[in-house]
Formats: structure tokens, sequence, C-alpha cells
């Protein structure tokens, strides 16, 4: 039996090889059944027909295995440009919501500083859950939703104001956000981790 190399799957060629590994098998049992010269050549050819069985599929193995190594591979390395490129974009709304930023910066402001926020809608106070960032390019918009990670603590804020200041990664707390993530005198919060979310 000769193995067909135009077979479409790989699954195919592996059920080919199985087969003919089980018909050397069967040659080498006749062969054991016959006498003298003629028979140890049969014999020595059935073997040898097993012999290569055997390793055609080891092979096949072998290469579906690695196949799938690369894959995995590559289909990891193709997430990790994903990110990475994520990670360098700004108007990437759908990259934004779906990694985590680890170097973010909150600082706070309050008093007179909420009045007349950028996004409009009601002049909140120094316990409302609010954040402003920088206007254009910045992170998130009006409206939306971020969570803000800092050693262990969590906090939930929404964005209603811009911030002149601010870069990309930047939010200026209200007192209330702030605190729930470090005492006020602390002032500036470095390596926070944030990540925009679709409700609260």
């Amino acid at each position: 039996m000769v193995i067909d190399p135009t077979l479409a799957s790989a699954d195919e060629q592996l059920w080919q090889r199985k087969l003919l590994a089980s018909t050397a098998a069967r040659d080498v049992e006749c062969g054991l059944k016959h006498d003298g010269n003629a028979g140890d050549l049969e014999f020595t050819t059935a073997l040898f027909t097993l012999l290569s069985a055997s390793a055609a599929i080891a092979a096949a193995i072998d290469t579906n295995e690695s196949g799938l190594e690369v894959l995995g591979e590559r289909s990891f390395e193709r997430k990790a440009r994903h990110v990475e490129a994520a990670a360098r974009s700004v108007g990437g709304e759908l990259e934004e919501r779906d990694w985590v930023a680890k170097n973010g910066k909150v600082t706070w402001y309050g008093g007179n500083q909420l009045n007349n926020p950028a996004c409009g809608g009601p002049t909140p106070n120094d316990n409302s859950a609010i954040v402003a960032v920088k206007a254009n390019g910045g992170y998130g918009k009006c409206g939306e939703w971020v969570h803000l990670h800092y050693n262990g603590k969590m906090v939930a804020a929404k964005i209603v104001d811009y911030c002149a200041s601010c870069e990309w990664g930047h939010f200026d707390a209200s007192r209330g956000v702030f605190k729930q993530l470090a005492p006020l005198d602390q002032g500036v919060l470095t390596g926070v981790h944030f990540k925009l979310i679709t409700n609260n």
C-alpha cells in the first residue's frame, strides 16, 4: 500500500499510515508461519514494512503536534502585537475597552473647580464618582465610565469634565474618588491600572 500525498487532510494520511501498519503487522504474522529461506525473506520484508509504517506514523504525529505548537505560538504573537498596538493607540475605542493599561496617573480636584463640567449636566460635588480627562486624545470621553485600580483598591468613576493639564492616561478625580484609592495628602498616584467599562 502506498500513501497518497494528494489527500486533502492530514487525518486521512494518518489513517492510511495506520492501515499500512496494520497490514504490515499481519504480514509479519504470516511470515512467522513460513520456514526456510523464502520464509526468512518474507519475514524480513514484512518486518521492514512494519518498521517503516511505524516511523511514518510517528513522524505524522510529531508533525501534527509541531503544527499545533507553531499555530499556538503564532496566535500568541498576534495577540501580543494587537495588545501592543492598542497600547499605542489613542483614538481606538474598541482597543481601549479590551485591555487594562498599567501606567495611569490620578490627581484630585474639588470645590469651585467642579463647577460647569465640560460634558454638561449637573454640577458634581466632592463626593461624586467623577473624573476629568484630557479633552482631545485623552482616555475615554464624556459619559463613559472607567475603573481605576491602585494598591489593591478599585473605584469606578464617570467622565464628566476635561482637564487642561492632563495627558493620556491621567485622571483628575473628585476627592471622593481619590480617597477610595489613597489619602488626599498623597496628592498624585502613579502606576494606576485603568480600563473603560460599558456599564456601572
